[in-house]
C-alpha cells in the first residue's frame, strides 16, 4: 500500500528501527458482506476514508470479517 503520513503517523510503532512489514489499523468502510459455505463471513471494504491505496490505485478489498476491528 502507498503510505499516507497522516494515517501511519498515528502508530507509535512505526519508527526507523521497527521491523517491517508490520500490521497497523487503517480506517475502512464496509461495502458489503457475504457468508461462505464454510461459514466464514467475507466483507468487501474500501480504504478510501484514510486515502490508502495499492501502488496501482486499488482501495477496495474482500477480507475475512475476523480481520476487522469494530
Amino acid at each position: 500500500m502507498i503510505d499516507k503520513t497522516a494515517v501511519l503517523a498515528r502508530s507509535t510503532e512505526l519508527t526507523p528501527h521497527a521491523v517491517y512489514p508490520m500490521e497497523i489499523a487503517v480506517a475502512c468502510l464496509i461495502l458489503s458482506g457475504a457468508e461462505e459455505p464454510t461459514g466464514d463471513e467475507l466483507v468487501t471494504v474500501s480504504l478510501a476514508p484514510d486515502g490508502v491505496t495499492t501502488s496501482d490505485g486499488r482501495d477496495t478489498f474482500t477480507v475475512d470479517s475476523s480481520q476487522l476491528i469494530r
